[in-house]
């Protein structure tokens, strides 16, 4: 096998970890940006306590309605496939603390993961630039 085939098949290695780098970025992206939802959430529910007799509902694209009684004492969560179910404060911060626990999990994995493909990458750039060299110490000299 030459030496440029062989610097070919580290160039298609490349760029298949990269893209696979930027898949795993991705996913970095959005299990953080749940990670920070859900740490709100839960600090929001450990202090709705503090709510007054007034309160706002986001129901989308940043619009809000005001309510005149807020429920302290219980909350509405989603458990997946359309599901809602009613259960008191804590238990509901409970239950999200152990999502964000998951979600924060699955984050430092795809870190991880991420790491190990850019590492893979400096491997396969330090051997072409060796190829590289020796493919230029070998060619004759362009009169």
């Amino acid at each position: 096998m030459s030496d440029e085939e062989d610097l070919n098949r580290l160039a298609i290695k490349a760029q298949l970890l990269t893209r696979e780098g930027q898949v795993l970025q991705g996913q970095i992206d959005i299990v953080q940006a749940t990670v920070t939802d859900l740490n709100a959430t839960i600090d929001t529910l450990r202090n709705l306590k503090k709510a007054k007799e007034n309160g706002i509902v986001p129901v989308g694209s940043g619009a809000y309605i005001t309510c005149k009684e807020v429920d302290i004492e219980s909350v509405l969560v989603s458990v997946g496939a359309g599901f809602i179910i009613k259960k008191n404060v804590g238990d509901a911060a409970d239950m999200l603390e152990d999502r964000r626990k998951q979600a924060a999990d699955s984050l430092e994995r795809a870190q991880k993961a991420l790491l190990s493909v850019n590492e893979s990458l400096q491997e396969i750039n330090a051997q072409a630039s060796l190829m590289t060299a020796r493919m230029d110490n070998v060619r004759p000299a362009k009169e």
